[in-house]
């Protein structure tokens, strides 16, 4: 079986070996595997690996996406330096909950599942946090 592509990416070039290696295996010999994955959903003339920028400015899912980043890096800071500015309170958790919640609305609107299952399953971890520390139950 020839190719009529030749893998241009590095996950293009994962991809080919993982479904090469499948096609070995007797029970998924479906002929099926070979095909080239694409890895990102832009033509490969316009995939610059110099991280130019691709993606509309300004628009309302930027400014989620980049509020909610901040707000779940400072969560991360504060997780990993281990201050609490109000032991009393679980800032930390709130703060996570406040950057998923924001990753979540992205995802809704970009249509991503994998980022809705994602931070559905880590709104409702942050939430359960939340009411365990006010309520101790669960």
């Amino acid at each position: 079986m020839g190719h009529s592509k030749v893998p241009r990416s590095w996950c293009d070039i994962v991809l080919s070996l993982l479904l090469y290696s499948l096609r070995l295996i007797p029970p998924l010999n479906t002929g099926l595997g070979m095909s080239i994955y694409k890895c990102n959903k832009y033509p490969e003339k316009d995939f610059d690996m110099n991280l130019n920028k691709i993606t509309p400015l300004h628009t309302k899912d930027w400014y989620v996406k980049w509020f909610a980043s901040s707000v779940l890096i400072t969560a991360q800071l504060s997780t990993a330096m281990g201050v609490e500015l109000f032991p009393q309170y679980p800032l930390t958790m709130v703060l996570y909950l406040i950057g998923i919640l924001g990753w979540l609305l992205v995802a809704y609107w970009w249509h991503d599942r994998a980022l809705i299952v994602l931070n559905s399953i880590g709104a409702f971890i942050m939430a359960t946090g939340i009411v365990k520390f006010y309520f101790g139950v669960l």
